[in-house]
């Protein structure tokens, strides 16, 4: 099968299901991939990958495998083709929830310490959770007949436990190092850390790209409520994405503004569901606050005029009003200005006073004189002037065209 494909089908799992998949060609040098390295990180790995080898030598062509081991874990393994040459792995992967009962379960039947469990805790809880098995057999069929869509031999199922048949012997016991353990903890700040980058660069693309993996690849839940552990990391991500975005010069009001108004919206939600919308907008929210607020390309100078000009809008804002408050020349902001935002102060002031016009004509009943006033520009000829020579078109005009 053609590298394309293989990735196509790679990550139309992981997007959808947040399963990986795995495609091992004879003589499967590189078979450990399919448990993510788990069996690596346990004392007989040996042992684990030969009982692995072992297997794949009695499978049958046509058949999909759906493999348990000793922690409750879940593969699928299969032949795509009819040669039994090539073989495909989906999983890891739960079909029941990690809860209190698992962890009595795998400590008793593994003969584990309370520091085993620490340690592979943080790998166990990356691992996804399937409910229906069916729903992923269908898909598992489609995927096989897109493979090889010369064959339409249907597929048995078979169920096949990789757990010890003696429970005396204990094999699935971590080693002190546990590296499965230490590499997921490693990965998930590594997306952690691209996807502060791309919020602090105010890519929110490239940030819910890196949102979507981080959060598939969850830790151990701080609570046991689930509503409640959501909206914990949720806030704590609100803070991180706070600090992501500081550095860009943004005005302390606009930071508390943005910071504020999720901390509130958090509180209010009600359903996980809910929460994973609002941690989308969050992201594009703060992606948008770097894009139209960041000062970190002007001069200390201009900044400060820049955010005097947003702060005081309804003031009577000339040129010379600007200078005196700075105590710096009229030509000179002029030109310094013009040179690091590309407009004249006044154009600048006018295009925000009509950008702000346009939210209220847009969400408000009030009458075009008073959001002329409130914008700060009380004469109400001048303020259509303005706003016809920014939009192309008249106020009450443009009040009309929405409300068709």
């Amino acid at each position: 099968m053609n590298s394309s494909t293989i990735d196509f089908i790679t990550k139309l799992l992981s997007d959808t299901l947040h399963l990986n998949f795995h495609y091992f060609i004879a003589p499967y040098p590189n078979i450990s991939a399919f448990d993510q390295s788990l069996r690596e990180s346990l004392e007989d790995s040996e042992t684990l990958y030969r009982q692995v080898q072992d297997f794949l030598l009695t499978m049958e062509k046509n058949t999909f495998y759906f493999v348990t081991d000793n922690y409750s874990i879940s593969y699928i393994f299969f032949f795509p083709f009819a040669d039994k040459q090539d073989i495909v792995a989906i999983g890891p992967y739960f079909n029941n929830p990690i809860n209190d009962d698992y962890w009595h379960e795998i400590t008793e039947n593994n003969h584990l310490t309370a520091a085993d469990i620490q340690n592979i805790k943080g790998f166990l809880f990356g691992i996804p959770q399937i409910d229906n098995n069916l729903h992923l057999i269908s898909i598992i069929s489609n995927i096989v007949s897109y493979i090889n869509k010369e064959d339409i031999t249907p597929f048995s199922i078979n169920y096949h436990d990789f757990s010890p048949s003696s429970k005396d012997h204990y094999i699935y016991t971590p080693k002190d190092n546990f590296e499965a353990y230490f590499d997921a903890v490693f990965d998930r700040y590594k997306i952690e850390k691209e996807l502060l980058s791309h919020i602090r660069n105010g890519d929110w693309e490239k940030a819910l790209v890196e949102a979507e993996r981080f959060m598939s690849s969850p830790i151990e839940p701080r609570l046991k409520n689930t509503l409640r552990d959501q909206k914990s990391h949720l806030t704590s991500a609100n803070t991180l994405f706070r600090k992501a975005v500081e550095g860009n010069e943004i005005h302390p009001v606009y930071l508390h503004e943005i910071s504020s108004k999720f901390v509130h919206m958090i509180e209010l939600t009600t359903s996980e569901s809910a929460l994973h919308k609002l941690y989308e907008q969050m992201i594009r929210e703060y992606c948008l606050l770097v894009q139209n607020k960041s000062r970190n390309t002007y001069s200390l100078s201009v900044r400060k005029i820049l955010d005097y000009i947003e702060f005081n809008l309804n003031l009577p804002l000339t040129l010379k009003s600007i200078s005196e408050k700075f105590n710096l020349s009229a030509p000179y902001i002029s030109s310094q200005f013009k040179k690091e935002v590309g407009t004249t102060v006044i154009r600048y002031i006018n295009q925000l006073r009509i950008n702000e016009a346009i939210k209220l004509l847009d969400s408000s009943s009030m009458s075009i004189q008073d959001i002329a006033a409130y914008v700060g520009i009380p004469d109400y000829n001048y303020f259509t002037k303005v706003f016809k020579k920014e939009r192309g078109i008249t106020p009450s005009d443009y009040r009309k065209d929405i409300a068709k």
